[in-house]
Protein backbone atom coordinates (compact mmCIF):
# COMPACT_ATOMS: atom_id res chain seq x y z
CA UNK A 1 0.00 0.00 0.00
CA UNK A 2 0.95 3.55 -0.64
CA UNK A 3 2.45 5.31 2.21
CA UNK A 4 0.19 8.25 4.60
CA UNK A 5 0.99 11.67 4.52
CA UNK A 6 1.13 12.57 8.26
CA UNK A 7 1.27 15.53 9.99
CA UNK A 8 2.41 16.61 13.75
CA UNK A 9 -0.06 19.14 15.62
CA UNK A 10 2.16 20.13 18.91
CA UNK A 11 5.71 19.93 18.89
CA UNK A 12 5.90 20.72 22.71
CA UNK A 13 6.88 18.62 25.05
CA UNK A 14 5.43 14.65 23.85
CA UNK A 15 4.99 15.56 20.43
CA UNK A 16 9.03 16.46 19.87
CA UNK A 17 10.43 14.19 22.62
CA UNK A 18 8.20 11.13 21.99
CA UNK A 19 6.05 11.17 18.90
CA UNK A 20 9.06 12.73 16.23
CA UNK A 21 11.70 10.38 16.53
CA UNK A 22 9.02 6.96 16.17
CA UNK A 23 7.17 8.34 13.30
CA UNK A 24 10.63 8.84 11.57
CA UNK A 25 11.48 5.27 12.35
CA UNK A 26 8.16 3.97 10.18
CA UNK A 27 8.75 4.83 7.31
CA UNK A 28 7.27 2.38 5.01
CA UNK A 29 4.11 3.54 6.67
CA UNK A 30 4.00 7.56 6.99
CA UNK A 31 5.97 10.49 5.35
CA UNK A 32 6.73 13.05 7.77
CA UNK A 33 5.55 16.17 5.25
CA UNK A 34 4.47 18.92 7.97
CA UNK A 35 5.33 19.94 11.56
CA UNK A 36 2.92 22.64 13.38
CA UNK A 37 3.40 24.29 16.07
CA UNK A 38 1.90 28.12 17.31
CA UNK A 39 5.49 28.86 18.47
CA UNK A 40 7.36 28.99 15.29
CA UNK A 41 10.83 28.61 16.68
CA UNK A 42 9.40 24.94 17.76
CA UNK A 43 7.82 24.36 14.38
CA UNK A 44 11.25 25.25 13.06
CA UNK A 45 13.33 23.47 14.63
CA UNK A 46 11.71 20.25 14.68
CA UNK A 47 10.72 20.65 10.68
CA UNK A 48 14.67 21.43 10.19
CA UNK A 49 15.50 18.55 11.98
CA UNK A 50 12.94 15.93 10.25
CA UNK A 51 12.61 17.39 7.06
CA UNK A 52 9.44 18.33 7.01
CA UNK A 53 7.41 21.69 6.25
CA UNK A 54 6.90 24.21 9.08
CA UNK A 55 3.61 25.78 10.03
CA UNK A 56 2.78 27.70 13.13
CA UNK A 57 -1.60 27.68 11.76
CA UNK A 58 -3.62 24.99 11.28
CA UNK A 59 -5.94 26.64 8.75
CA UNK A 60 -2.15 27.15 6.60
CA UNK A 61 -1.58 23.24 7.17
CA UNK A 62 -4.72 22.23 5.93
CA UNK A 63 -4.75 24.47 2.90
CA UNK A 64 -1.18 24.27 1.73
CA UNK A 65 -0.51 20.12 2.25
CA UNK A 66 -2.62 16.84 0.72
CA UNK A 67 -2.80 15.07 4.14
CA UNK A 68 -4.31 11.40 5.05
CA UNK A 69 -3.41 11.37 8.93
CA UNK A 70 -2.66 14.05 11.72
CA UNK A 71 -0.70 13.13 15.14
CA UNK A 72 -2.42 15.65 17.40
CA UNK A 73 -0.68 16.02 20.59
CA UNK A 74 -1.26 19.43 22.02
CA UNK A 75 -2.65 20.49 25.20
CA UNK A 76 -5.47 18.80 26.47
CA UNK A 77 -7.87 21.93 26.18
CA UNK A 78 -7.11 22.11 22.90
CA UNK A 79 -8.12 18.17 21.62
CA UNK A 80 -11.88 19.04 20.32
CA UNK A 81 -11.23 21.84 19.05
CA UNK A 82 -8.22 20.81 16.22
CA UNK A 83 -9.67 17.18 15.91
CA UNK A 84 -13.21 19.06 14.92
CA UNK A 85 -10.96 20.98 12.60
CA UNK A 86 -9.67 18.54 10.95
CA UNK A 87 -12.62 15.73 10.40
CA UNK A 88 -13.85 18.59 8.61
CA UNK A 89 -11.28 18.76 6.73
CA UNK A 90 -11.92 14.92 5.72
CA UNK A 91 -8.21 13.72 7.92
CA UNK A 92 -7.65 10.65 10.03
CA UNK A 93 -6.77 11.40 13.36
CA UNK A 94 -4.56 10.23 16.56
CA UNK A 95 -4.90 12.28 19.28
CA UNK A 96 -3.26 12.14 22.68
CA UNK A 97 -4.75 11.16 25.86
CA UNK A 98 -7.38 12.47 27.32
CA UNK A 99 -9.78 12.25 24.25
CA UNK A 100 -10.77 15.77 26.02
CA UNK A 101 -11.84 17.44 29.21
CA UNK A 102 -15.87 16.45 29.51
CA UNK A 103 -17.93 14.37 27.79
CA UNK A 104 -19.45 16.95 25.66
CA UNK A 105 -16.22 17.39 24.24
CA UNK A 106 -15.24 14.15 23.71
CA UNK A 107 -18.76 13.61 21.63
CA UNK A 108 -18.47 16.69 19.57
CA UNK A 109 -14.90 14.94 18.43
CA UNK A 110 -16.18 11.57 18.15
CA UNK A 111 -19.60 13.14 16.17
CA UNK A 112 -17.98 15.47 13.72
CA UNK A 113 -15.24 12.14 12.97
CA UNK A 114 -18.30 9.72 12.38
CA UNK A 115 -20.16 12.99 9.96
CA UNK A 116 -17.12 13.38 8.00
CA UNK A 117 -16.29 9.74 7.70
CA UNK A 118 -12.92 10.44 9.61
CA UNK A 119 -10.66 7.80 11.97
CA UNK A 120 -10.61 8.86 14.99
CA UNK A 121 -8.04 6.92 17.52
CA UNK A 122 -6.93 7.51 20.72
CA UNK A 123 -3.26 7.21 22.02
CA UNK A 124 -4.21 5.45 25.30
CA UNK A 125 -0.16 3.78 25.62
CA UNK A 126 -0.61 2.13 28.87
CA UNK A 127 -1.78 -1.03 27.60
CA UNK A 128 0.06 -1.13 24.47
CA UNK A 129 3.83 -1.75 26.19
CA UNK A 130 5.36 -4.74 26.10
CA UNK A 131 4.86 -5.91 29.68
CA UNK A 132 1.35 -5.31 29.40
CA UNK A 133 0.61 -7.25 25.87
CA UNK A 134 2.14 -9.52 27.57
CA UNK A 135 0.58 -9.81 30.74
CA UNK A 136 -2.98 -9.68 28.47
CA UNK A 137 -1.70 -12.92 26.64
CA UNK A 138 -1.35 -14.62 30.18
CA UNK A 139 -5.01 -13.84 31.71
CA UNK A 140 -6.21 -14.86 28.01
CA UNK A 141 -4.53 -17.97 28.64
CA UNK A 142 -6.38 -18.91 31.35
CA UNK A 143 -2.93 -18.59 33.55
CA UNK A 144 -4.72 -16.97 36.62
CA UNK A 145 -8.19 -17.90 35.97
CA UNK A 146 -11.10 -15.58 36.33
CA UNK A 147 -9.63 -11.97 37.28
CA UNK A 148 -11.65 -10.86 40.50
CA UNK A 149 -9.84 -8.05 41.74
CA UNK A 150 -7.57 -5.07 40.19
CA UNK A 151 -5.42 -3.12 42.57
CA UNK A 152 -3.23 -0.09 40.85
CA UNK A 153 -1.29 2.02 43.52
CA UNK A 154 0.93 4.80 42.73
CA UNK A 155 1.34 4.17 39.04
CA UNK A 156 -0.50 6.61 36.77
CA UNK A 157 -3.62 7.64 37.65
CA UNK A 158 -6.89 9.68 35.97
CA UNK A 159 -7.80 7.99 32.31
CA UNK A 160 -4.65 6.25 31.85
CA UNK A 161 -5.67 4.02 35.34
CA UNK A 162 -9.12 3.35 34.16
CA UNK A 163 -8.10 2.20 31.11
CA UNK A 164 -5.70 -0.41 33.00
CA UNK A 165 -8.54 -1.44 35.62
CA UNK A 166 -11.69 -2.05 33.08
CA UNK A 167 -9.02 -4.21 30.50
CA UNK A 168 -7.69 -6.09 33.28
CA UNK A 169 -11.44 -6.60 34.64
CA UNK A 170 -13.22 -7.52 31.34
CA UNK A 171 -16.14 -6.10 32.12
CA UNK A 172 -17.90 -2.74 32.03
CA UNK A 173 -17.86 -0.34 34.93
CA UNK A 174 -21.08 -0.70 36.97
CA UNK A 175 -20.22 2.43 39.59
CA UNK A 176 -17.27 4.17 41.18
CA UNK A 177 -16.97 5.76 44.29
CA UNK A 178 -14.01 8.27 44.83
CA UNK A 179 -12.17 9.95 47.88
CA UNK A 180 -10.23 13.41 47.06
CA UNK A 181 -7.73 15.25 49.11
CA UNK A 182 -5.44 17.99 48.61
CA UNK A 183 -2.82 18.85 50.82
CA UNK A 184 -0.30 21.26 50.79
CA UNK A 185 3.80 20.69 50.13
CA UNK A 186 6.63 22.36 49.57
CA UNK A 187 6.84 24.12 46.58
CA UNK A 188 8.62 21.05 43.79
CA UNK A 189 9.17 20.73 40.27
CA UNK A 190 8.90 16.88 38.93
CA UNK A 191 11.29 15.40 36.11
CA UNK A 192 8.59 16.66 33.68
CA UNK A 193 9.62 20.20 34.85
CA UNK A 194 5.64 20.34 36.17
CA UNK A 195 5.17 22.61 39.38
CA UNK A 196 3.50 20.77 42.44
CA UNK A 197 2.36 22.73 45.06
CA UNK A 198 -0.13 20.80 46.72
CA UNK A 199 -0.51 16.55 46.89
CA UNK A 200 -3.61 15.66 44.81
CA UNK A 201 -4.16 12.27 45.97
CA UNK A 202 -6.99 10.23 45.31
CA UNK A 203 -8.79 6.66 45.49
CA UNK A 204 -11.31 4.91 43.33
CA UNK A 205 -12.75 2.29 43.78
CA UNK A 206 -15.31 0.73 40.73
CA UNK A 207 -17.45 -2.45 40.55
CA UNK A 208 -17.68 -3.90 37.34
CA UNK A 209 -20.66 -5.91 35.79
CA UNK A 210 -18.82 -9.66 36.07
CA UNK A 211 -18.54 -9.24 39.79
CA UNK A 212 -14.43 -7.77 39.20
CA UNK A 213 -13.98 -4.66 41.33
CA UNK A 214 -10.78 -2.60 41.20
CA UNK A 215 -9.21 -0.17 43.66
CA UNK A 216 -6.86 2.87 42.39
CA UNK A 217 -4.71 5.30 44.77
CA UNK A 218 -2.90 8.14 42.93
CA UNK A 219 -0.99 10.52 43.65
CA UNK A 220 0.65 13.24 41.55
CA UNK A 221 3.80 13.76 43.88
CA UNK A 222 4.55 10.15 44.28
CA UNK A 223 4.09 8.99 41.00
CA UNK A 224 6.04 11.52 39.54
CA UNK A 225 8.63 11.04 42.03
CA UNK A 226 8.79 14.88 42.90
CA UNK A 227 9.42 13.30 46.65
CA UNK A 228 12.72 12.15 45.74
CA UNK A 229 12.17 8.61 47.63
CA UNK A 230 11.92 6.27 44.34
CA UNK A 231 8.82 4.93 45.30
CA UNK A 232 7.40 2.26 42.92
CA UNK A 233 4.14 1.45 42.08
CA UNK A 234 2.09 -1.55 43.37
CA UNK A 235 -0.17 -3.61 40.40
CA UNK A 236 -2.00 -6.85 41.81
CA UNK A 237 -4.31 -9.03 39.61
CA UNK A 238 -6.01 -11.36 41.71
CA UNK A 239 -7.80 -14.13 39.57
CA UNK A 240 -9.59 -17.49 40.43
CA UNK A 241 -6.19 -19.59 40.20
CA UNK A 242 -3.72 -17.37 40.45
CA UNK A 243 -2.37 -14.08 40.66
CA UNK A 244 0.36 -11.17 38.98
CA UNK A 245 2.33 -8.91 41.14
CA UNK A 246 4.31 -6.34 39.13
CA UNK A 247 6.22 -8.69 36.30
CA UNK A 248 5.69 -12.33 39.03
CA UNK A 249 2.87 -14.77 37.73
CA UNK A 250 1.43 -16.76 40.78
CA UNK A 251 0.17 -20.34 39.74
CA UNK A 252 -0.83 -23.04 42.07
CA UNK A 253 -0.94 -26.43 41.10
CA UNK A 254 -4.02 -28.12 40.86
CA UNK A 255 -3.61 -30.66 42.67
CA UNK A 256 -2.43 -28.69 45.63
CA UNK A 257 -5.45 -26.17 45.60
CA UNK A 258 -6.66 -28.60 48.57
CA UNK A 259 -4.10 -28.90 50.60
CA UNK A 260 -2.86 -24.85 51.24
CA UNK A 261 -0.14 -24.77 48.64
CA UNK A 262 1.53 -21.81 48.26
CA UNK A 263 1.54 -20.47 44.49
CA UNK A 264 4.91 -20.67 42.50
CA UNK A 265 6.22 -17.92 41.34
CA UNK A 266 7.17 -17.40 37.94
CA UNK A 267 8.37 -14.68 35.60
CA UNK A 268 8.13 -14.05 31.73
CA UNK A 269 11.57 -14.09 29.98
CA UNK A 270 12.49 -11.64 27.47
CA UNK A 271 14.48 -12.37 24.47
CA UNK A 272 16.26 -9.35 22.51
CA UNK A 273 17.59 -8.91 18.67
CA UNK A 274 19.87 -6.54 16.88
CA UNK A 275 18.13 -3.94 14.61
CA UNK A 276 20.05 -1.64 12.74
CA UNK A 277 22.63 -1.16 15.83
CA UNK A 278 18.91 -1.06 18.26
CA UNK A 279 18.63 -3.63 21.02
CA UNK A 280 14.72 -4.57 20.05
CA UNK A 281 12.59 -6.67 22.20
CA UNK A 282 11.80 -9.97 20.25
CA UNK A 283 9.62 -11.64 22.61
CA UNK A 284 8.83 -12.07 25.93
CA UNK A 285 7.80 -15.81 26.71
CA UNK A 286 6.29 -17.86 30.48
CA UNK A 287 7.14 -21.44 30.69
CA UNK A 288 4.96 -23.22 32.95
CA UNK A 289 4.94 -26.94 33.35
CA UNK A 290 1.40 -27.55 31.40
CA UNK A 291 2.23 -24.79 28.48
CA UNK A 292 4.20 -21.88 27.60
CA UNK A 293 2.67 -18.31 26.75
CA UNK A 294 3.91 -15.97 24.02
CA UNK A 295 3.77 -12.56 23.36
CA UNK A 296 5.62 -11.75 19.93
CA UNK A 297 6.45 -8.24 19.22
CA UNK A 298 4.81 -7.27 16.17
CA UNK A 299 7.29 -4.04 15.80
CA UNK A 300 10.17 -6.19 15.72
CA UNK A 301 11.94 -5.45 12.09
CA UNK A 302 11.52 -1.77 13.68
CA UNK A 303 14.72 -0.40 15.18
CA UNK A 304 12.43 0.54 18.38
CA UNK A 305 13.92 1.09 21.99
CA UNK A 306 11.05 -0.79 23.96
CA UNK A 307 9.72 2.71 25.70
CA UNK A 308 8.82 3.71 21.73
CA UNK A 309 6.81 0.51 21.10
CA UNK A 310 3.57 1.89 22.58
CA UNK A 311 3.85 4.89 20.73
CA UNK A 312 4.51 2.78 17.48
CA UNK A 313 1.85 0.68 18.23
CA UNK A 314 -0.92 3.44 18.06
CA UNK A 315 0.69 5.18 15.14
CA UNK A 316 0.53 1.89 13.18
CA UNK A 317 -3.24 1.79 14.72
CA UNK A 318 -4.76 4.86 12.66
CA UNK A 319 -2.70 3.76 9.43
CA UNK A 320 -4.15 0.60 9.37
CA UNK A 321 -7.33 1.60 10.08
CA UNK A 322 -7.00 4.18 7.77
CA UNK A 323 -5.71 1.55 4.71
CA UNK A 324 -7.84 -1.03 5.41
CA UNK A 325 -11.17 0.92 6.00
CA UNK A 326 -11.19 -0.58 9.41
CA UNK A 327 -11.79 0.87 13.16
CA UNK A 328 -8.80 1.77 15.00
CA UNK A 329 -7.77 -1.25 17.73
CA UNK A 330 -8.63 1.12 20.41
CA UNK A 331 -10.97 4.11 19.22
CA UNK A 332 -12.43 7.09 20.70
CA UNK A 333 -15.79 4.82 22.52
CA UNK A 334 -13.24 3.41 25.03
CA UNK A 335 -10.94 6.33 25.30
CA UNK A 336 -14.35 8.41 26.12
CA UNK A 337 -15.33 5.69 28.80
CA UNK A 338 -12.17 6.02 30.48
CA UNK A 339 -12.90 9.23 30.90
CA UNK A 340 -16.12 9.16 32.28
CA UNK A 341 -14.35 6.47 34.80
CA UNK A 342 -11.74 9.53 35.82
CA UNK A 343 -14.89 12.10 35.90
CA UNK A 344 -17.38 9.66 37.77
CA UNK A 345 -14.19 9.42 40.38
CA UNK A 346 -13.38 12.71 41.01
CA UNK A 347 -17.08 13.68 41.28
CA UNK A 348 -17.93 11.37 43.66
CA UNK A 349 -15.02 12.52 45.82
CA UNK A 350 -17.01 15.59 45.27
CA UNK A 351 -19.97 15.01 46.23
CA UNK A 352 -18.81 14.05 49.94
CA UNK A 353 -18.16 9.86 49.14
CA UNK A 354 -21.67 9.41 47.05
CA UNK A 355 -21.81 6.27 44.52
CA UNK A 356 -21.87 7.30 40.96
CA UNK A 357 -23.64 4.72 38.42
CA UNK A 358 -22.50 4.71 34.65
CA UNK A 359 -23.37 5.60 32.22
CA UNK A 360 -23.48 9.18 33.74
CA UNK A 361 -26.61 10.32 33.01
CA UNK A 362 -26.37 14.49 33.01
CA UNK A 363 -23.49 16.80 33.11
CA UNK A 364 -21.48 16.46 36.57
CA UNK A 365 -20.28 19.84 38.14
CA UNK A 366 -17.01 18.59 37.40
CA UNK A 367 -17.21 18.94 33.55
CA UNK A 368 -19.06 22.37 34.52
CA UNK A 369 -15.90 23.29 36.08
CA UNK A 370 -13.96 22.24 33.27
CA UNK A 371 -15.85 24.33 30.64
CA UNK A 372 -15.96 27.60 32.91
CA UNK A 373 -11.82 27.16 33.35
CA UNK A 374 -11.74 26.80 29.55
CA UNK A 375 -13.94 29.88 28.70
CA UNK A 376 -12.19 31.88 31.65
CA UNK A 377 -8.66 31.15 30.24
CA UNK A 378 -9.08 31.66 26.63
CA UNK A 379 -11.94 33.97 26.07
CA UNK A 380 -14.72 32.06 24.03
CA UNK A 381 -17.20 28.88 25.06
CA UNK A 382 -16.00 25.20 24.38
CA UNK A 383 -18.21 24.67 21.33
CA UNK A 384 -16.32 27.48 19.53
CA UNK A 385 -14.47 25.83 17.08
CA UNK A 386 -13.06 28.14 14.75
CA UNK A 387 -12.29 30.77 18.15
CA UNK A 388 -10.34 27.53 19.01
CA UNK A 389 -8.31 27.01 16.24
CA UNK A 390 -6.80 30.22 16.63
CA UNK A 391 -6.10 30.12 20.12
CA UNK A 392 -2.74 29.49 21.86
CA UNK A 393 -2.91 26.71 24.23
CA UNK A 394 0.15 26.81 26.60
CA UNK A 395 0.65 23.70 29.05
CA UNK A 396 -0.90 24.94 32.23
Amino acid sequence: MSKLNIALIGAGRRGGGAHLSVIAKLKDVYNLVAICDMEEATATKFAKQYGANPYTNVRDLVEKEDLDVVDITVPSFAHHAIACFMADAGIHILCETPIALSLPMADLMIETAKANSVKLEIAENYYRVPRERFLSEVIDADVIGDVSRIYRIFHEGGYHGMSMLRLRAGGEPKSVLGITQNTPVIPIIDGMKRKHTDERWSLGYIDFDNNASALMVYSNVIHARSLGRGQTGISQIDGSKGTIVGEDIYVTPQSDLQSGAKGIAHRGKRTTIDVNGVDVIEKIELELPDKTVTWDNPFKNYPLAERQIAIADELLSIAKAVQNDTEPEYGAALARQDQEMNIAMNESGKRSRETILFPIANLTETELASHRKYEQLYGHPIDDIEAGIDTFFPRH
